[in-house]
């Protein structure tokens, strides 16, 4: 009888952690494609770990990947309803900078700074440039 009450007792607590688990991670992903046209050199200005891959389109296609490590769906619902995962590009002469500017500031829950984490799968054309200026970012380009 004590085995049997501490078997349900320890599944009841494994259940419990794996759905609180589940519950304060939420993520979700999008994409977005930009012209090149006219352009020799990428910007990339992301905030976030970045796969590179060449391709041969002559468009540039971020897929970006973000989950919250302490929030919930209905969080991250409403951040990419204000915009805040947004991807921006502005032409600089002959380069294109693609950055994420509502991301800049921190957003604080309950006094605590919110764990964001943001990847970036990007398809870029093989004859352009690559600049990434941020130095935390990490590269790894695949064919």
């Amino acid at each position: 009888m004590t085995t049997r009450i501490s078997f349900v007792l320890i599944l009841s607590v494994a259940l419990f952690t794996s759905l609180t688990n589940a519950q304060t991670t939420a993520g979700k992903t999008f994409s977005k494609t930009f012209n090149t046209e006219g352009r020799g050199t990428i910007v990339l200005d992301l905030h976030g770990s970045i796969d590179l891959r060449i391709w041969d389109n002559p468009t540039i296609r971020i897929e970006e990947s973000v989950s919250l490590a302490s929030g919930n769906a209905g969080m991250l619902a409403e951040l990419v309803n204000v915009g805040r995962y947004d991807l921006s590009a502005k032409p600089e002469g002959d380069a294109l900078t693609i950055t994420t500017p509502n991301t800049q500031k921190q957003i604080r829950v309950k006094g605590e700074i919110l764990k964001e984490n943001m990847t970036f799968v990007v398809f870029v054309p093989k004859d352009l440039k690559i600049e990434m200026p941020n130095t935390a970012v990490l590269a790894d380009a695949k064919k």
